[in-house]
């Protein structure tokens, strides 16, 4: 189905409820530009006096969904009724929700609540994926010295295609920003928060080595939004430079403290940001279940 605005307002609307009721958001980055229209997703709601109380959306590009319902409304079985139309959906062609067959879906918790983890657990499903949420502050924050032959600047227009490139080959078994794309890149870069400053680019003799998009989309709250490094450069120390450094931008722009999602599989980049002083602050875990167990 295609959201009316009135119902993208109100997803919105029901995300903020639960954040404030939760501490974590029930939508993340991609799903809410889903809602806005300008990326790839189906939408299954449930309505009470035509204000929507639950939402779940489902993302064929990486056979996951996303499921919120309104904390006056929950322990009513609509988050149930919700992936129940889903599994009828993946299990029926006609309605279009797979894309293409499907092997395996998922379902986010961000932040792995409890009712999260009772919820997974009636449906069968079982956790695969954990992406740590790491935090911490920038008090005396400083930029790094760079070894001779490298440089760092703001991004430029004319650095899209090498940096579009340099993210592909960085991230191609991440299925999310591996996927990133120059529709996902101006989406993003037409955001509040874009800064062409904060999104630093590394170059070295052979050219751009490596990138940090930093993000300043709350008052004194920085992202490490993305570092990633050429696989020609791995092994130089590129990463800890552009993280310090894209730390020191964020900390000159007010920031006074910074937040960073990673993929706990990832293992040297989680002893880069340990190393940094970023702690453990959650986890959000990717729960998912074989189609054919649907049946």
């Amino acid at each position: 189905m295609n959201l009316t605005s009135s119902q993208a307002e109100q997803i919105l609307a029901l995300a903020d409820r639960a954040l404030a009721a939760d501490g974590c958001a029930p939508l993340n980055e991609e799903a809410r530009f889903a809602v806005a229209g300008t990326r790839p997703a189906e939408h299954l709601i449930a309505e009470l006096d035509d204000q929507v109380v639950g939402y779940l959306q489902w993302q064929p590009e990486f056979s996951t969904a996303q499921l919120v319902v309104d904390p006056h409304y929950r322990r009513r079985g609509l988050g149930g009724a919700l992936v129940e139309q889903l599994i009828e959906g993946l299990a029926d062609p006609e309605l279009g929700l797979a894309g293409a067959e499907v092997a395996e879906w998922g379902l986010w918790a961000f932040g792995d609540l409890p009712a999260a983890q009772e919820f997974t657990a009636a449906l069968g499903l079982r956790p695969s994926r954990t992406l740590l949420v790491m935090r911490r502050g920038l008090t005396g924050i400083r930029a790094p010295e760079l070894p001779a032959g490298l440089t760092i600047r703001g991004f430029r227009p004319s650095d899209q295609d090498a940096l579009l490139a340099l993210n592909g080959e960085a991230f191609a078994g991440h299925p999310e920003q591996g996927a990133l794309d120059a529709d996902g890149l101006a989406q993003r870069m037409a955001e509040d928060w874009f800064d062409p400053d904060g999104l630093l680019l590394a170059f070295d003799a052979d050219g751009l080595a490596g990138f940090h998009w930093t993000k300043l989309a709350e008052p004194h709250l920085g992202e490490v939004y993305v570092i990633g490094t050429a696989t020609r450069a791995r092994g130089r120390g590129y990463g800890r430079i552009l993280l310090d450094a894209g730390l020191a931008h964020l900390a000159a722009a007010g920031a006074t403290e910074a937040v960073l999602y990673v993929d706990s599989a990832e293992q040297i980049p989680v002893r880069m940001y340990k190393g940094a002083g970023f702690e453990l602050e959650r986890r959000d875990l990717l729960y998912t279940k074989p189609a054919q167990e649907n049946r």
